[in-house]
């Protein structure tokens, strides 16, 4: 009997853990990303300030990325959708200051600079 328990436990666990695998894959597949803003070339890279927009089930979530492509770079999660959220670069101090309601970032190039 503790047996056939502890198999229906499992099975019920693996059924949640696959339906929240789906939901995540679903939810990425449904995201919504925009560039902000892309500062000057270093090099042969252009480092870019992206916003990715994705829907959740009890709230939607934001994040800010900072790098050479969506996918790579800095993360940030904030609570703005992109049309309250502007990026501007300084060319000579390398600084990227993302302005949203109420506050500012700024992040220095030894931070978003890839090696």
């Amino acid at each position: 009997m503790k047996s056939q328990v502890v198999v229906v436990v499992l099975a019920v666990a693996g059924v949640l853990a696959s339906a929240f695998t789906a939901y995540r894959f679903a939810a990425y597949a449904m995201s919504d990303q925009v560039e902000l803003s892309c500062g000057p070339e270093h090099g042969n890279r252009s480092y870019c300030v992206y916003h990715r927009t994705t829907p959740g089930l009890l709230a939607t979530e934001y994040q800010i990325h900072v790098g050479i492509a969506p996918n790579r770079g800095l993360f940030y999660d904030i609570p703005y959708p992109a049309g309250d959220v502007a990026a501007t670069w300084n060319p000579d101090t390398g600084l990227v200051t993302i302005t949203m309601p109420g506050t500012e970032l700024t992040i220095a190039e030894a931070e978003y600079r890839d090696r």
